[in-house]
């Protein structure tokens, strides 16, 4: 009998931690030259290099103008407070979000890959680059690609965000409490501030300060945060699934997104950004990261196996951990296969007399315990006694 697939969905755990030992012929993966594994690494670290450089020019110098957006000199939107870190309730500073979108997501990822490493059972395809003798492992290529497509969306999010901040140009809540607005130099009627040099409006001087004030939509910290908490969340909802510890995957995903709520919601307590900025970059952050995850990874990789013409019976791979490590198993008593033999299905023949026909004389039935599924063929109690149970 075939030890069955496992029914886990990343099969971390599978049906050799049950100590079903079968002697078999395993499956030789199938192996190939990839002779374009190491020019695609290299593009992709000049790739994220390029990205990083625009976004440090978008995000930390004054090199791309913004749009000088015209402002109500007595709008009460933008006369909130204008709150110092030490003001705020729950105050995420840039550093902070920084280091938390950074590590938090590609440290899940490694722990990920290591797990699915020690405990996965199928079995491996062998990748060499760009010649039979330098063999690329499965946990380098998927630890790269996920980590390198992480941070280029990251990037690339931001960089949307400092783009769209430049061209619209709208104010943050407290613009006008900053600004210190001149009514004088506001035009009649409707008292705007003048076109279109809206700044000489204001009484504040402080460049960097106005540039900051002056954009606010949408929220960094909201779509850093939402990135983030997508991108980890769809990698543990497909590669974790314990059967053993059924709250451990939506514990982690709630927990990311606590994480992603107060970040965000801390902008709004500080009068930082408005509700809308909140919304909009919520949407653009998880768009890119279902995109990334659904549309150009495979987080569950289809593997190869070869088989030759004559039939072979394939078994699964027996992960790393279990091969190093032998746990203990616990017998439980209580779980017990019960098959049940219904009249009908006797044969009723006079004793010492042949049936002519052996018709409906053995039955097939399908039988499914809580470990395995499998077929057993049931003989009525007068064969039992001679032949038992027939497999």
């Amino acid at each position: 009998m075939s030890v069955p697939p496992s029914r886990a969905h990343s099969e971390v755990f599978s049906a050799s931690q049950y100590g079903g030992v079968t002697t078999v012929v395993p499956p030789r993966p199938r192996s190939y030259i990839n002779y374009f594994i190491f020019p695609s690494a290299v593009l992709h670290v000049v790739g994220i290099a390029c990205l990083a450089a625009l976004w440090y020019y978008l995000r930390f110098t004054s090199v791309f103008p913004y749009h000088h957006r015209v402002f109500y000199c007595r709008d009460v939107h933008l006369y909130k407070p204008n709150f110092v870190p030490e003001d705020f309730n729950v105050y995420v500073s840039y550093p902070l979000l920084y280091t938390l979108a950074f590590t938090i997501p590609p440290l899940v990822i490694l722990i990920g890959e290591i797990m699915f490493w020690l405990f996965s059972t199928k079995p491996r395809k062998i990748i060499y680059a760009n010649c039979g003798e330098c063999p690329v492992h499965l946990f380098t290529r998927r630890l790269f690609r996920f980590v390198v497509i992480y941070l280029a969306g990251l990037l690339i999010v931001q960089i949307f965000v400092d783009t769209i901040k430049l061209m619209t140009g709208y104010q943050r809540p407290y613009f006008l409490s900053l600004c210190n607005v001149s009514i004088t130099a506001c035009t009649a009627p409707l008292e705007h501030s003048p076109s279109p040099s809206p700044h000489l409006a204001c009484n504040y001087r402080g460049a960097d300060e106005l540039r900051y004030a002056w954009l606010t939509f949408p929220s960094l910290h909201a779509v850093v945060s939402s990135y983030a908490c997508c991108f980890a969340s769809l990698y543990i909802y497909y590669m974790i699934n314990l059967r053993g510890a059924p709250l451990l995957r939506p514990l982690l995903i709630f927990g990311f997104m606590g994480l992603c709520i107060v970040d965000s919601f801390s902008r709004i307590n500080g009068y930082k950004n408005h509700w809308r900025d909140i919304w909009v970059a919520w949407i653009i952050g998880c768009f890119m990261a279902w995109f990334l995850c659904y549309c150009v990874l495979c987080f569950q990789e289809v593997y190869h196996i070869t088989v030759e013409r004559t039939p072979i019976v394939q078994e699964e791979r027996v992960s790393p951990f279990f091969s190093w490590f032998r746990l203990p198993r616990v017998q439980a008593p209580s779980v017990k296969e019960e098959y049940v033999v219904y009249e009908e299905d006797i044969d009723r023949q006079p004793e010492g007399t042949m049936p002519r026909h052996r018709r409906n004389r053995d039955r097939q039935y399908e039988v499914t315990t809580t470990t395995e599924s499998f077929h057993r063929t049931i003989s009525p109690p007068s064969q039992q006694q001679n032949g038992g149970y027939a497999y």
